[in-house]
C-alpha cells in the first residue's frame, strides 16, 4: 500500500461548476417580481409579503390553486419566505427595474421595469404558466386583503 502512495507525486482537484435550478436564479426571480407587479398588483406596487406569497404560489400548480382560493376567502397558507427573492429584489433595485418606497413599504415597478414586463408578456413561450396564473388572479388580491387575512390567521 505504501508503495502505491509513494508512486503518486501530485493530486489535482478540479472544482466543477454546480448547475443552479432555474427557479433559484436571480433573473428568473426578477422576471416573476416584475410580472407580479405588472399583472397582479394595484398601481404596479406590492409589499414584501405579497411578493413572497406570489413567489411561493408560483412554484407548483397545487400552490396556484391555493392562491386562487385565497382570493375566494380561504385560509392563508403557511408559506416559506424565500431569501433568494430578497436577493432578487436587491438586484432589481440595483438595475432600476423596481424601486422601494420607504414611506409605505412597497415595491414599485419603474419605467424600465414596465418595458421589461411588456417584453416578457409579449413573448408567448416565456413564463407561460406563470403569466396564465397571474392573469387569472388579475389585481384581485390586494396588499390590504393579504395583510388582513395574514393577521387573522397568525394573530390568533
Amino acid at each position: 500500500m505504501s508503495s502505491l502512495l509513494d508512486e503518486i507525486e501530485t493530486i489535482n482537484f478540479n472544482r466543477k461548476k454546480t448547475p443552479l435550478m432555474a427557479e433559484l436564479r436571480p433573473l428568473y426571480k426578477i422576471a416573476l417580481i416584475i410580472l407580479t407587479l405588472y399583472l397582479s398588483s394595484n398601481k404596479q406596487s406590492a409589499t414584501l409579503l405579497k411578493l413572497q406569497l406570489f413567489n411561493w404560489a408560483l412554484k407548483t400548480s397545487k400552490r396556484h390553486h391555493r392562491l386562487l382560493d385565497i382570493k375566494s376567502g380561504a385560509n392563508f397558507p403557511i408559506i416559506r419566505f424565500d431569501p433568494s427573492l430578497n436577493r432578487a429584489l436587491n438586484f432589481a433595485i440595483a438595475e432600476h427595474l423596481i424601486f422601494f418606497n420607504v414611506n409605505n413599504g412597497k415595491f414599485f415597478l419603474s419605467e424600465k421595469g414596465e418595458q421589461y414586463a411588456l417584453s416578457i408578456v409579449g413573448q408567448m413561450d416565456i413564463l407561460a404558466e406563470e403569466k396564465a396564473v397571474l392573469l387569472k388572479i388579475k389585481k384581485g388580491i390586494s396588499d390590504a386583503y393579504i395583510n388582513k387575512v395574514f393577521k387573522e390567521r397568525f394573530n390568533s
